[in-house]
């Protein structure tokens, strides 16, 4: 009977034993797949730096990539200033009649240049639908040229073909380029129709908010389309967790462009008031030079949405509990 007690005693420890070990694998390996998804920080997370989660270069890594991708591509020099000439050419045989301070905005990014296009619109034909259809033209050209542009930058930072193959790729991710921008239009319409009934300040607070949010959520979206070539709705849903990602200081980033675009640019321009079709040599020197820092900023989201692309969660991302 001893023996029997001993055996089963045994028995039960070491049942008690393999039990203990398999309940500890699991939440071991319960503990690795919580890891292994992204958090999305707290309330203004993510201007933080983070704890060494994110890959994705810093801003200043960024602008100096896409500054020398840039500077050393004559093929997207050339786009950027005959797109800049014939933009403004264009305005003006339709009946724009300045000020000259918008040729800053000719090559701006969504959804800085998407404000500018309906802007444009409604100047040259008014309030209404004539203005709001050629709004929608100018924003078409518009993602027409970020489309290309991307293509061209995503080719030149793969190492791989030329820029005709790069324009190429660009041109098969119109439509979801054109889509987002019409989206960002659409949000911008919609906050002209409510924000004004907050009143003046917290509406204007509330303007620069739509600009902001359009710029951290729909950033990626061109490389993202570009490179992976997924439908229009998960294009989306991918860029937007690119944009989460802790740690990763996106939304600075995409503050840093907005802020510097809208006040700064045209603060600074030459004779930007002048109601000219006539630029001064000044206000092209600058005007240009404007342009082609919007396709700096096009090139550093780029690069960083090719150095974060293999991080980006496929499915959604999971708040961090208080």
């Amino acid at each position: 009977m001893s023996r029997k007690r001993r055996k089963g005693r045994s028995s039960a420890g070491s049942h008690r034993s393999k039990s203990a070990s398999g309940a500890g694998s699991k939440a071991l390996a319960t503990k690795e797949h919580e890891r292994e998804r992204p958090e999305v920080p707290g309330f203004l997370g993510w201007l933080s730096r983070g704890t060494g989660e994110s890959r994705l270069p810093s801003i200043s890594r960024s602008l100096g990539r896409g500054l020398i991708v840039v500077g050393s591509s004559p093929v997207l020099l050339l786009v950027t200033l005959l797109f800049v000439l014939g933009g403004w050419l264009g305005m003006v045989a339709l009946g724009l009649e300045g000020p000259a301070g918008r040729l800053v905005y000719v090559t701006a990014l969504p959804p800085i240049g998407t404000y500018w296009d309906t802007y444009n619109g409604v100047a040259i034909f008014g309030f209404g639908v004539a203005g709001l259809v050629w709004g929608a033209v100018f924003l078409a050209v518009r993602a027409l040229f970020v489309s290309i542009v991307t293509g061209i930058v995503v080719q030149d930072l793969e190492a791989e073909g030329g820029p005709g193959g790069g324009a190429l790729r660009g041109l098969r991710a119109f439509p979801t380029v054109l889509a987002v921008n019409l989206l960002a239009m659409s949000l911008m319409i919609a906050g002209t129709v409510i924000l004004p009934f907050l009143g003046p300040g917290l509406g204007f607070f509330g303007s620069v908010a739509i600009l902001v949010a359009a710029m951290f959520f729909f950033v990626y979206v061109p490389p993202a389309a570009i490179r992976e070539q997924r439908r229009l709705q998960e294009t989306m849903r991918r860029a937007a967790r690119a944009s989460l990602m802790p740690g990763s200081r996106n939304l600075l980033f995409a503050m840093l462009y907005v802020f510097l675009s809208l006040p700064l640019l045209v603060a600074f321009a030459p004779s930007s008031s002048d109601l000219t079709v006539n630029p001064s040599l000044a206000t092209w020197v600058y005007a240009l030079l404007a342009n082609v820092l919007h396709v700096v900023f096009l090139a550093a989201f780029t690069y960083r949405w090719i150095a974060g692309e293999p991080d980006v969660p496929e499915q959604p991302v999971k708040l961090r509990r208080r």
